[in-house]
């Protein structure tokens, strides 16, 4: 889309809805899994030199505008639209009636043109939001990534711990997740990279450097302490010597490499021996030199 409005002249546009229309529709979040928040989205988007982003609010009345209402009033008049570039599998409109077919007769009466983007391969599998998630559910990191493009990430903000990191010698920041519904992969121990995305909430005076870490990440119930039925948690150890104290701030979590299965250790002592092993592993991973320094 950005290099055909360049052949243009154009300016290009992405409209998006928030919230998810499901919740909306159905008033049942349960079950949802977004792949990104919507600062994520939007950061990604402004990546590919996108000159606007327009988020649409999703609310009940939005949601029964019939499809040809809808390229009427929002894509014609609202947008402007010369050029509409959408997925092979687009719907839209009320109970998802409008298609491909649909828009390009709405394009010859409104005189704007239509590119609908054919189904993407990569290896033997048709790129699909439902299939990334299917990937990360199941630990499977480098199906997912090649799916995506890129490494999944994930948002948290620090919150307050029991501390048992502390005594163990790996200090953890608790992530509590800043977007409620976007997908975590499978419970497991990760080789990750962490980095700051906002210490608005960290009292002034006390920003932190640098701003981006090497660490692994436990995602999951802790066997060897926690209670069965305990709710599952997101702890992150940084490889860093200056224990920044980063409570309120969000941290954004890039999965590089699943490690291992979360498991139950006898003692602390073999918990801590494992949790070694698991920082040897992951700085191995992420390119550390044998002094602990990020290549």
């Amino acid at each position: 889309m950005v290099e055909k409005a360049r052949e243009e002249q154009s300016e290009t546009i992405v409209l998006t809805f928030d919230p998810h229309p499901r919740q909306v529709l159905f008033g049942d979040a349960s079950g949802l899994e977004l792949i990104q928040s919507m600062d994520q989205r939007e950061a990604s988007l402004a990546e590919t030199g996108l000159d606007h982003l327009v988020i649409q609010p999703f609310d009940r009345a939005f949601s029964r505008l019939k499809p040809e209402d809808f390229v009427r009033d929002v894509l014609v008049e609202g947008l402007g639209t010369t050029t509409i570039v959408v997925g092979h599998d687009h719907r839209f409109g009320a109970g998802r009636e409008g298609d491909i077919e649909l828009l390009r007769a709405c394009g010859e009466s409104f005189g704007f043109n239509v590119q609908h983007i054919p189904p993407h391969i990569e290896g033997e599998l048709t790129v699909s939001s439902t299939k990334v998630r299917q990937k990360l559910r199941s630990g499977d990191l480098a199906a997912a990534h090649a799916l995506l493009g890129r490494k999944h990430a994930w948002r948290g903000e620090v919150v307050a711990g029991d501390g048992r990191g502390r005594t163990l010698g790996f200090r953890t920041a608790n992530l509590e997740a800043t977007e409620t519904h976007q997908i975590l992969p499978a419970e497991g121990v990760y080789a990750a990279q962490v980095s700051l995305v906002s210490e608005k909430k960290i009292q002034a005076g006390s920003a932190v450097e640098p701003k981006s870490w090497g660490g692994m990440v436990n995602i999951g119930p802790r066997p060897t302490f926690d209670r069965v039925g305990d709710r599952p948690t997101v702890e992150a150890h940084l490889f860093t010597t200056e224990n920044p104290d980063l409570y309120g701030a969000e941290l954004e979590v890039v999965f590089c490499e699943r490690m291992r299965d979360i498991q139950k250790f006898e003692d602390s002592d073999a918990l801590i021996l494992q949790l070694k092993s698991d920082a040897a592993q992951a700085q191995r991973i992420l390119g550390y030199d044998s002094n602990h320094g990020a290549r």
